[in-house]
């Protein structure tokens, strides 16, 4: 990613960087640039409009000939230094030049549209010009990032339109490193960014933004080039550019050398995959946040869990780090989902068709277990199976697979309440260690060298008897909801059939809502209330959250809505499936156990997903309180401590007393400003090349939809306060939730009547699904950033999850 292929453009001396107006600049570019076009033009004014305008549009007429124009807005109220206006009045395309009349409707049209902010348009410019044809992309180019004023070129296009853009109708987004060499990137962009960094030498005192078409031989036309306001007026950043190339150059090694230590010349990683870090710990998480995910789940808990129950035993790490950023990868996943029993060679060949397939399309990556791993057995497997003919796989390959994954699945249903009482046991276990923690640490006065040993024990106890067992019930509450929504493939059930069943399952949420009620409506008390829940964090890994405990909830506004939804829970909480049906679908698939036993099998192992997540929280919520009393002993604040990693803490164990908080305040310092300089990168979704660092296409997701209900409602971001009780959204009831991240801390929204709820980040098996499922939510878990950032403009949507459309609502 080195500068070396940035352009030194030749200032040309009859042109001039100086901005005034739209038609101005562009007749001052006019037949001078190198590397891009303007399209023949004329102004016209207002003034010289009104005098005569048969006349001038006759004129134009003879001038612009055959072909169509474009009538464009250029007033006096655009492009200025503080603000841009774009988009603001109208522009006209597909004008026909021999029609007058068509012609004079179109200027009039766009002076019109001045009038809204001014009372005199005598002097007010339109913009004519030849419209393009034969466009292959069209869109807007920012010479920095607008949110954080990176430095990054950031384009926004789109293939259909030339206009879709700058009206806000639509659009793909790409940044591009400003340092890129232009060689590196795709030669789409090639052009654009040689013709963007030509203006830019013409521009020299200030960021721009320009308006451009590609055409179908890569040519460059400019529409315009305006300053880049919203940049101009952003604080200057304390860290320069060249830091965060260097940050960039840092991360482009990292993912090499991950590459090397999995043995993989370019390896795929994911922010979404499976253990879905982006939806648990965000993109940008603390160090802490990571090092702790890392610590109990990520590291080898995961695959302890599953290969229990059958899967290949994978090691080392699943989840690396570009930048701040989370990712998992995409081999060990794929190697993890793995039946044990697959042999090398067709182990080779899945792994392979899975990357291909993959890469064929990324928005899958938060779907893999249900679009490209095959990692459990149920009624829609053998059809999919049968798609591998066609990939090179033989018949013999394909039926050793079938076995294989009917084999693991049949013996995980079989052998799941042996499992379950093993793994309660342990849970007991961690439950004992915990309580007997907190007394210690409640009822004596401790030193920090014991409250060091305190949360290490913590979190050892989660890594052997919490993690591992959530990791082996979250896989078969996987399976059980995997084997459910086949039943509707199958034919035998409809979607609102399963979706009652999921509600009629009781887990932890729903008793959260109960008691919330219960609370709201004076039948117990918030000490009541907090001994259960007062563990949650809105952030479960973040220390910077206060938990449940420790916030005040507004208990006057009991929700209607919220009421009314506990009561159909109620009413279908001993729904069941209709047994015939399952008998027949037992005997169809074969499954070597009785039908009530299956039936069980379907509804407990959801339960107990939810019950060993919630169990498991609560001590690494009790670590997290613990490390907040050993900073505030040594004088630390826990937004101070949020900079530290697991193993920082680990080794102070065995440090003298006295030094702790000398090498903790250095590595915070350190951590901090790395923590900083890395907060500026912008990272993909997806990775697998390097090239994807410098050059970040950011894909429209294929949000997991929840329920098959169609709703329409106010949009509240939480992700603009703190916490519930901000007086913007203390009460959310009847109104579509929205967050870029939704772990177990905001279980709270459920108990408040939610209409529906939009996350950026989230798979279709992630926590929040499950929950919007239980409660009959409609939801679009995992938009990306590109829907998540129209929702987040938005007053009002519909959320139609049947059709699987987002709208700007009415």
């Amino acid at each position: 990613m080195s500068g070396e292929g940035r352009l030194k453009s030749e200032r040309s001396p009859e042109m001039t960087g100086e901005i005034t107006s739209k038609a101005d600049v562009l007749k001052n570019l006019y037949g001078k640039l190198k590397y891009s076009r303007i399209e023949k033009m004329r102004i016209v004014t207002g003034g010289e409009f009104e005098r005569d305008p048969y006349s001038m549009a006759k004129d134009i007429g003879g001038e612009f000939g055959a072909g169509k124009i474009v009538v464009r807005s250029s007033s006096s109220n655009e492009d200025g230094m503080n603000t841009s206006n774009a988009g603001h009045y109208e522009s006209v395309l597909g004008v026909d030049p021999g029609n007058p009349e068509e012609v004079m409707r179109a200027i009039r049209e766009v002076l019109e549209s001045y009038k809204c902010d001014l009372d005199d348009v005598t002097d007010e410019q339109v913009l004519i010009q030849t419209q393009v044809e034969s466009i292959s992309y069209s869109g807007v180019i920012f010479s920095r990032e607008l949110k954080k004023n990176r430095p990054y070129y950031a384009i926004t296009y789109d293939e259909d339109s030339t206009d879709a853009v700058t009206s806000g109708r639509g659009g793909k987004t790409v940044y591009i490193l400003r340092n890129a060499h232009e060689d590196s990137l795709p030669e789409h962009w090639h052009a654009l960014i040689r013709a963007m960094r030509e203006l830019e030498g013409v521009f020299s005192d200030y960021p721009i933004d320009v308006e451009f078409a590609v055409d179908e031989k890569n040519a460059v036309i400019i529409f315009q080039v305006r300053p880049l306001a919203a940049s101009i007026r952003a604080e200057k950043c304390s860290i320069s550019d060249e830091e965060i190339f260097a940050a960039a150059d840092r991360a482009c090694q990292k993912y090499r050398e991950i590459g090397d230590l999995l043995g993989e010349k370019n390896t795929i990683l994911s922010d979404m995959a499976f253990w879905n870090p982006a939806e648990m710990i965000g993109e940008n998480p603390h160090p802490l946040d990571y090092s702790l995910y890392r610590e109990i789940i990520t590291s080898s808990a995961w695959n302890q869990g599953l290969s229990y129950i059958g899967y290949k035993e994978v090691d080392g790490d699943l989840m690396y780090k570009l930048g701040n950023k989370p990712y998992i990868s995409l081999r060990k996943s794929f190697l993890g989902l793995m039946p044990d029993d697959v042999d090398d060679r067709l182990e080779k060949k899945l792994l392979e068709y899975y990357n291909r397939k993959l890469i064929a399309d990324p928005t899958a990556h938060d779907k893999i277990e249900f679009e490209i791993a095959f990692s459990e057995y149920d009624f829609a497997t053998e059809d999919k199976l049968r798609k591998l003919e066609t990939q090179g796989f033989t018949r013999e390959e394909i039926q050793d697979l079938s076995d294989s994954l009917f084999n693991l699945t049949n013996n995980a249903i079989c052998n799941f309440n042996r499992n379950r009482m093993k793994d309660l046991r342990a849970l007991n276990g961690l439950r004992v260690h915990r309580e007997n923690t907190r007394s210690n640490w409640l009822m004596a006065h401790n030193d920090v060298i014991t409250l060091l040993q305190f949360f290490v024990q913590l979190i050892e106890s989660i890594k052997h008897y919490g993690t591992p067992k959530f990791a082996r019930q979250a896989r078969l509450a996987f399976i059980s909801k995997a084997i459910s929504r086949s039943l509707v493939y199958r034919g035998l059930f409809t979607d609102k059939d399963i979706d009652d069943f999921m509600m009629s399952i009781y887990t932890v949420a729903s008793e959260y809502d109960s008691d919330f009620q219960d609370l709201v409506d004076g039948r117990i008390t918030r000490v009541t209330f907090d001994e259960k829940y007062g563990h949650l964090r809105s952030g479960t890994y973040d220390i910077t959250c206060d938990t449940y405990a420790h916030r005040e909830f507004d208990l006057s506004k009991g929700s209607a809505v919220a009421r009314k939804q506990r009561q159909t829970i109620e009413q279908l909480k001993h729904t069941s499936l209709d047994m015939v049906k399952m008998l027949d679908a037992l005997e169809d698939i074969g499954f070597y156990v009785e039908l009530k036993e299956f039936v069980d099998f379907l509804r407990d192992s959801m339960e107990e997903r939810e019950y060993f997540k919630f169990e498991f929280t609560k001590t690494l919520s009790l670590a997290i309180d613990i490390l907040i009393d050993i900073g505030d002993k040594l004088g630390i604040a826990k937004e101070d401590m949020a900079y530290l990693e697991v193993t920082d803490i680990q080794l102070a164990v065995s440090q003298p007393a006295g030094e702790i908080k000398k090498n903790w305040l250095r590595i915070i310092e350190k951590n901090k400003k790395a923590f900083e300089t890395d907060s500026m990168l912008i990272f993909p979704d997806v990775v697998y090349s390097p090239g994807q660092l410098g050059c970040i296409e950011v894909w429209e997701a294929r949000p997991n939809f929840i329920t098959s209900e169609c709703v329409t409602g106010e949009v509240v971001l939480l992700e603009n306060y703190e916490n519930e009780d901000h007086e913007d959204i203390a009460d959310v009831a009847g109104k579509i939730v929205v967050l870029p991240k939704a772990d177990p801390g905001y279980d709270w929204i459920f108990a408040k009547g939610i209409k529906g709820f939009i996350t950026k980040y989230g798979g279709v098996a992630s926590h929040m699904a499950i929950r919007c499922a239980e409660f009959n939510i409609p939801a679009a878990i995992g938009c990306g950033d590109c829907i998540y950032s129209f929702v987040e403009k938005q007053i009002c949507i519909t959320l139609d999850c049947a059709k699987g459309k987002i709208m700007e609502g009415e």
